[in-house]
């Protein structure tokens, strides 16, 4: 099996390539680590500047959109090689799309990695009579599914459906010391902070989660929220009781995420947020920091042991009031969950890479195109 692996660069505001960051860049590393015949090309929609490099044993090229490297090398395409038995794409649909052409092209299979609803990007686009999300959830050989709640919106694509969940680098993300992470990032000792690192848009419940730290002020408590990420319009992170840190580099959230009492997943219902499947929920357990989450699919279809064992430690989307509940409880019972087993990305990247290869195996069996 050989694979070209085509991602998305910048995604879920952070750098595939500079940071090694999420299922674009560890699953084609770790494939190529166990050798597996890999290449990584990377759709930039925000630089111009083209980037070729290795790491270890996995070849690596970031071409921009804006100065139209990526059509040049997608016309390259044709004179290559190197060809791929499996394309996978991962990133929206126009990706997705481009993954598809190459693959007919090289006779290889398509395998779409569906690591959100890609249907509900702002950039997201229907012409009459064709929708692309599903033209290309028809066409895949496979399909990888970061979010079993996702999945499970597809019953009749669920042949040769994958799940494969956003995994954590463990050696990354591992306990330690809160004093010793405050002093670093020179916070005090003496406050409850409650830490939410990510995306800040409406659903995602920030605003929900600023309120009900209010009201715990107002009602006496001395905590304070620790606040991360890209800000956006309509949003005031700059009021008592929140500390903002901007956009945390990927490589400072571990001691980020240990400097905290507590860490909040506070999401609304969306079709977006309900389909999704946040690398933060993962990262909070492997730090062994308590969850103040709410009872939203992200997290109770993902995470069914660890939002059971919460029960009423969940707080109802979009009510501060009912977060302001959980907070405060969890500030004295501290209770904790468990890693679900297998998350790691070198357990999750061998475990896809032995599906892909099995079913390679099987087309074959059958006298179908070769893999």
């Amino acid at each position: 099996m050989s694979v070209l692996f085509i991602g998305k660069r910048f995604y879920t505001n952070r750098d595939a390539l500079c940071e090694k960051y999420g299922r674009i860049y560890q699953l084609p590393w770790h494939w190529s680590r166990a050798g597996v015949s890999t290449r990584l090309w990377l759709v930039d929609y925000h630089e111009r500047e083209t980037v070729r490099q290795r790491d270890e044993a996995l070849e690596i090229l970031s071409t921009p959109v804006r100065n139209l490297a990526v059509f040049r090398h997608w016309a390259a395409q044709a004179f290559t090689e190197n060809r791929p038995s499996m394309v996978v794409a991962s990133g929206d649909c126009y990706i997705g799309l481009m993954a598809y052409r190459i693959a007919q092209r090289f006779g290889a299979h398509f395998v779409l990695d569906v690591y959100d609803k890609y249907d509900e990007f702002g950039g997201y686009r229907r012409l009459p009579g064709f929708d692309p999300f599903r033209y290309l959830l028809r066409q895949a050989y496979v399909r990888l599914y970061a979010s079993r709640a996702l999945m499970l919106q597809f019953p009749t694509e669920v042949e040769r459906s994958i799940l494969v969940p956003n995994g954590v680098d463990m050696h990354r993300f591992a306990p330690s010391d809160l004093r010793e992470s405050r002093r670093t990032l020179g916070l005090p000792d003496d406050k409850l902070l409650v830490g939410y690192f990510g995306g800040m848009e409406p659903d995602r419940g920030v605003a929900d989660l600023i309120a009900a730290i209010q009201q715990l002020r107002a009602d006496g408590m001395d905590v304070e929220l620790l606040l991360g990420g890209r800000q956006v319009a309509g949003l005031d992170v700059y009021q008592p009781g929140v500390r903002y840190l901007g956009n945390v580099p990927y490589d400072r959230m571990p001691i980020t995420l240990a400097s905290c009492d507590l860490l909040a997943v506070p999401y609304r219902r969306s079709a977006f947020m309900d389909a999704g499947a946040s690398n933060k929920i993962a990262e909070a357990i492997a730090c062994r920091r308590p969850l103040v989450a709410t009872r939203t699919p992200n997290l109770v279809i993902n995470f069914p042991a660890q939002a059971e064992f919460l029960g009423a430690l969940l707080a109802t989307p979009g009510d501060p009031t009912d977060l302001a509940r959980v907070i405060r409880a969890q500030s004295v019972q501290r209770v904790l969950v468990d890693m679900p087993i297998g998350m790691d990305w070198e357990h999750i990247a061998m475990h896809v890479a032995e599906e892909l290869s099995l079913l390679g195996r099987r087309t074959l069996s059958r006298g179908d195109a070769a893999v």
